[in-house]
């Protein structure tokens, strides 16, 4: 299907003719192909079930960027909303989150950044989709829809969250990396009373201490250097909504302190603010680490576990489901093909056979990267063999040991002279590369943490 053929999942409203060129031409540019409108009320005309995400100016003649953002979430609860706005409507952009909106960019802004955006909103958009359909289809609507499976591991997990769904206390997720511990995240809020107000995440090891707080609590205007204006922390944005922290174990030990406050007493303060703030929020935290251990090492507070820990679910590895990976396969293949618009092709048996039975130790996210590439570099448009996963780069790996020991001791005497932070330095960019710069997996693989492979990663200089 050619891309002036392609149906438009992505409309955007902007009375600014020149800036509706603009986000036009860019969108092309990056692949994603959009219907342009002059007004919200035209682009509220063309909104069908097909439709994935809007982009909308907060102001325009007519209805108003949040009048059809309130619109779109009354009729189609699966589209997301992407709001433009200019820096002095910082008030007005919050009140659209809290009343749906995925995502808001300010004015003038850069293209990347619009287009990163809408390609995330894009991806919750086609799951919050499949998830209302499967609902729907369901004659038990307490049962949960968000997650793949049949086995009865997973049943235990669903019967968890049907549970805790609809309760206001804190829930804590652990497993390993790559189970899927957000999309539980996810089901939880969607299942929950809360389910119309915001999800909020926010990945603890991504930001060091002083910018995770801005990041959590937000700052007022020169609270350090380089903050020139006031920003929003997460922890307000999520008023009415779930606050989801991911990987909590690496957050630092002041901002636990801080945390456990927020979470006893649902008050903060911005950094560099005297006037403390409330938000009425629910917190769901996920960690891969023993936080038992950690708090023996004095890395963790006690206290902010026990308020984390009230209600618990462990999400299995994969390796303990594995008859739930036809499932994946299947479902990761389906939406490849839905991305590229085109007919999935068939799997061979043995495929299913052979990936049951291989330890996936980054879980349901390695998996689904092999079921990626796969895909894209299969040899028979038609079918989906087993040989195509042999292009999965750990394969190629262990094959390469296998046939040619001479590689190994190659590439072991290229090490020799050189200091341990230049080899640490390879081994780390080798394995980010392995795995598609994918920051989680290749520390999984490594045996660190998150954090200390992004503290590497920024060491080092290497790509991210």
């Amino acid at each position: 299907m050619s891309p002036k053929n392609r149906i438009s999942t992505l409309l955007v409203a902007d009375d600014d003719s020149v800036v509706r060129k603009l986000i036009g031409f860019q969108f092309e540019r990056a692949g994603l192909y959009c219907s342009l409108f002059e007004s919200g009320d035209h682009l509220l005309e063309s909104i069908n079930e097909d439709t994935h995400v809007c982009v909308l100016d907060l102001k325009m003649p007519g209805k108003s960027g949040i009048e059809c953002l309130k619109s779109i979430k009354s009729n189609f609860p699966h589209i997301e909303v992407v709001i433009l706005t200019y820096i002095n409507q910082a008030a007005e952009a919050v009140e659209t989150v809290k009343a749906g909106a995925f995502d808001y960019i300010t004015k003038p802004f850069e293209p990347e950044t619009l287009i990163a955006s809408v390609r995330k909103a894009m991806r919750m958009s086609r799951k919050q989709k499949e998830n209302l359909d499967l609902r729907n289809s369901l004659s038990e609507p307490s049962l949960n829809f968000n997650i793949i499976g049949e086995s009865d591991a997973m049943a235990r997990v669903n019967n968890l969250i049907a549970k805790v769904a609809s309760s206001e206390n804190t829930v804590l997720l652990t497993g390993e990396s790559g189970t899927g511990k957000t999309l539980h995240a996810h089901a939880i809020h969607a299942d929950s009373p809360r389910s119309q107000g915001p999800f909020i995440g926010v990945n603890c090891p991504s930001l060091p201490g002083e910018l995770l707080e801005s990041e959590m609590f937000g700052h007022e205007k020169g609270a350090f250097s380089g903050a020139v204006r006031r920003r929003l922390g997460r922890a307000e944005l999520a008023h009415n909504g779930t606050l989801f922290l991911d990987e909590i174990g690496d957050m630092p030990l002041n901002l636990q302190a801080k945390l456990l406050t927020f979470i006893q007493e649902k008050t903060f303060y911005r950094l560099g603010g005297e006037k403390p703030l409330t938000s009425n929020t629910r917190i769901i935290a996920a960690t891969n680490q023993n936080l038992k251990e950690l708090i023996e090492k004095g890395q963790f507070r006690e206290d902010l576990y026990f308020r984390l820990n009230v209600l618990p679910i462990f999400i299995p590895p994969l390796r303990d489901r594995a008859s739930d990976i036809p499932f994946f396969i299947d479902y990761f293949m389906n939406q490849v093909a839905d991305q590229n618009s085109e007919s999935p092709p068939l799997v061979n048996s043995k495929v299913y056979e052979a990936l049951k039975s291989r330890d996936w130790k980054g879980n349901i996210r390695e998996l689904e990267n092999a079921v990626t590439r796969a895909y894209t570099l299969r040899q028979n448009e038609k079918t989906l063999e087993l040989s195509d996963f042999l292009l999965d780069g750990s394969a190629k790996k262990q094959s390469t040991h296998k046939s040619d020991p001479k590689a190994s001791v190659s590439q072991s005497n290229e090490l020799i002279g050189l200091s341990m932070a230049e080899v640490e330095k390879r081994i780390i960019a080798q394995t980010l590369k392995s795995y598609g710069n994918n920051k989680s997996e290749a520390a999984s693989v490594l045996g660190i943490s998150l954090k200390s492979i992004y503290n590497k990663i920024k060491k080092y200089g290497l790509n991210q």
